[in-house]
């Protein structure tokens, strides 16, 4: 993608961008990452500017850019671990025939050894119609439960979002907020019976995050609707996986049960509060609600060591000289998965203004910049 098409982006963000494409800009990840940084007790907020300090414009405002970043703490041990509520949802339409199926029916029982006797699973199976192989129960009987899966074979069409569906339902029957609620889907193909568009699976994502569950999406070989399996796991705060091969299967349902058993925080929101004058314009990639002065986002579960971050773009009005204003307030409520409490953070931050562009281009904050520029991107190769 040339930068001459990003035409809104400040040109030191195009150079920085070009560098980034090419593979020349080395930058710190900044979607979901391992954290070196982590608090024994609570979640970490840090709250910053791309530009803390900005050149005063012909303009009257200029734009700047707010990143929001969560780091969750480090689990006690193993034993201290939240207990899951968890929805296996496995597409054995026609086309997951051989291999996948194999694969897919060995990655669902490794996952099943992960679990312990406190720990509630389900197995949900989809082609033309949607089966319950097992129904949401205690894992006490992880070989009985692993003896349902080996009969799963494949066949038939893809009713993708009724097998969500039931798989949500099977989590409610033991929905608590004091466990990890998420399904797990996998899928090869397009939805091809009942609701099959990006925006009734987005729209099935938001109504389940509502209830305090996630999903996560794992999207098998080149054939499957990415748009669809990306916006339901975005819009239900869960993770999205392209896997390109079935041989690696079984270690991505690993993967994935790592971050469902290391879970330290849920129903988590943001709620930022800007300062007269700034207004917000969006969240980039991610949704949120804008009313006046007010932005929020909910954002599920958080797992230990995980580091999120969001960025709001702002316009701001500027100051004279020297002088410096308020932006806003930003607040995050979360349930601590340890401690059993919910608790709360709050963190603000203010803008400098200054004359000199030399000044202002010296003090912008590279990491913050980095995760402006990652997630515009992001949003312009979407478009």
């Amino acid at each position: 993608m040339p930068t001459n098409m990003l035409p809104s982006l400040p040109n030191r963000w195009k150079s920085s961008l070009s560098l980034l494409m090419s593979g020349l800009l080395i930058v710190p990840w900044a979607g979901i990452q391992s954290a070196t940084r982590a608090d024994a007790k609570q979640i970490q907020l840090d709250v910053a500017l791309a530009q803390p300090t900005m050149h005063i414009g012909e303009h009257g405002k200029g734009e700047n850019h707010l990143r929001i970043a969560l780091t969750g703490f480090e689990l006690p041990g193993e034993k201290m671990r939240t207990p899951v509520n968890v929805a296996i949802v496995i597409d054995k339409s026609g086309s997951m025939q051989g291999e996948k199926i194999e694969q897919a029916r060995q990655a669902a029982m490794a996952a099943v050894d992960r679990l312990r006797d406190s720990d509630i699973v389900a197995i949900v199976t989809y082609d033309s119609t949607v089966q319950v192989v097992l129904p949401a129960t205690k894992a006490t009987d992880r070989e009985e439960i692993k003896e349902q899966i080996r009969k799963i074979q494949a066949g038939g069409n893809t009713a993708l979002y009724a097998g969500v569906e039931q798989g949500a339902k099977e989590i409610r029957k033991f929905l608590d907020d004091k466990r990890v609620n998420r399904v797990i889907l996998l899928s090869d193909g397009l939805a091809n019976v009942g609701p099959d568009s990006p925006a009734e699976l987005e729209t099935l994502g938001s109504k389940l995050i509502e209830d305090g569950i996630s999903v996560s999406t794992m999207g098998l070989g080149l054939g499957y609707n990415e748009d669809l399996m990306s916006r339901l796991a975005l819009a239900s705060s869960g993770s999205h996986v392209f896997i390109e091969s079935a041989e690696n299967l079984v270690q991505v349902f690993q993967n994935e049960f790592d971050d469902v058993l290391s879970v330290v925080a849920q129903k988590l929101s943001i709620d930022v509060r800007l300062a007269e004058g700034i207004r917000p314009v969006k969240v980039l990639n991610y949704p949120a609600n804008i009313d006046g002065q007010m932005v929020h986002l909910d954002l599920g579960q958080l797992y230990s060591h995980q580091q999120r971050y969001f960025v709001l773009e702002l316009e701001v009005p500027y100051g004279e000289d020297a002088s410096s204003r308020p932006v806003g307030e930003v607040t995050v409520g979360y349930r601590n998965m340890v401690s059993e409490s919910d608790e709360q953070l709050t963190s603000s931050v203010s803008v400098k203004f200054t004359a000199s562009k030399e000044v202002a281009e010296k003090q912008v904050d590279q990491e913050v910049l980095s995760a402006c520029v990652i997630q515009i991107a992001n949003e312009r190769n979407r478009e």
